[in-house]
């Protein structure tokens, strides 16, 4: 696959500019009717990374994509594969279904190439906006990666030296300046007041290198403020995965690694409210409600993580859509 031309981008900004007068933000409220998402898997080398678990940051981050493609969603959605490396990325599958999807990323094997990210992030959101646009659909860029920027080609729109500034304030040209720009505008050059266009949900492996035991705990990544402030402008979830705890586990309340009746629990307590005032943590797809959904995710993972002792416990409580 090779990246876009200038040329192509600027006739697709015109496409672009008329469907962000038809449609509302990803953020905004809409009855949407279904959702599309494309899965940005980050095959560079550093992904071939050896975590706590025994298992590659490549291996765990396709259980992440497997883990968020089988949860409960309240729209049907429809799938597209992408990973990316070197100075490219590929097209690993189009628009599909939930199972042909799971395996699709049964099949993908990690690269040893550089990070790409800003072009397949740009060229990610443009393809999602061009997609069915006569569907009131989410738009949705499922990230999951472990490092910045550093391989996208002089010849591509979203191409840009590091922000010398830290999100929001990004400097002006930037390649972070330009991902912001196109998952709001559809356009990388084009900054607007509006709500995002589409969302960003981003799963980034990292590891904390401790040089002094009693030194403070570091301050947060340039990279991870990125991450985080776009997920949560655009209404979308930010997971940072240390390499040294185990990966998160959908239904885990708490973040304690197990689905127990304490996440059972948190979730009843709080069905069928918005958060505020539920809790947040039970709001488990990050849709601002506690509902059936977030019921069915902790339903269906009981007992996920769980690797100590019996299982005792047997949900007593049914609740109804």
């Amino acid at each position: 696959m090779f990246p876009r031309t200038l040329n192509r981008w600027a006739s697709r900004a015109v496409a672009g500019a008329a469907l962000a007068l038809a449609s509302l933000s990803g953020t905004a409220a809409q009855a949407f009717t279904e959702e599309h998402v494309i899965i940005l898997i980050d095959r560079s080398g550093s992904m071939m990374t050896t975590r706590a678990s025994g298992q590659t940051r490549f291996a765990d981050a396709l259980v992440r994509g497997r883990d968020f493609v089988q949860m409960p969603n309240a729209l049907p959605r429809l799938y597209a594969i992408w990973s990316f490396e070197g100075a490219s990325y590929r097209r690993e599958q189009g628009f599909e279904d939930g199972a042909k999807t799971v395996a699709t990323l049964g099949r993908l094997t990690s690269g040893v190439g550089a990070t790409p990210l800003a072009l397949a992030v740009c060229d990610a959101a443009d393809e999602l906006l061009q997609f069915a646009p006569g569907i009131d659909a989410r738009k949705v860029v499922h990230l999951i990666s472990d490092g910045e920027e550093n391989s996208t080609p002089e010849d591509t729109l979203c191409y840009g030296p590091p922000s010398i500034t830290r999100y929001p304030n990004l400097t002006e040209g930037s390649w972070e300046w330009k991902i912001r720009n196109m998952l709001k505008t559809g356009d990388p050059l084009r900054d607007s007041p509006n709500p995002f266009q589409l969302v960003f949900d981003a799963d980034v492996f990292f590891n904390h290198l401790t040089l002094a035991p009693a030194a403070a705990a570091p301050p947060e990544p340039a990279f991870h403020a990125l991450l985080k402030g776009l997920s949560q402008a655009s209404g979308g979830t930010f997971t940072p995965i240390e390499d040294t705890r185990p990966i998160p586990v959908p239904g885990d309340t708490n973040q304690d690694g197990c689905v127990n009746s304490t996440d059972y629990y948190l979730v009843l307590a709080n069905y069928g409210l918005s958060v505020p005032p539920a809790a947040p943590a039970a709001d488990l797809n990050g849709d601002r409600a506690v509902n059936f959904t977030d019921y069915s995710i902790v339903l269906g993972n009981l007992g996920r993580g769980c690797n100590t002792g019996p299982q005792p416990f047997v949900p007593v409580h049914e609740v109804r859509e």
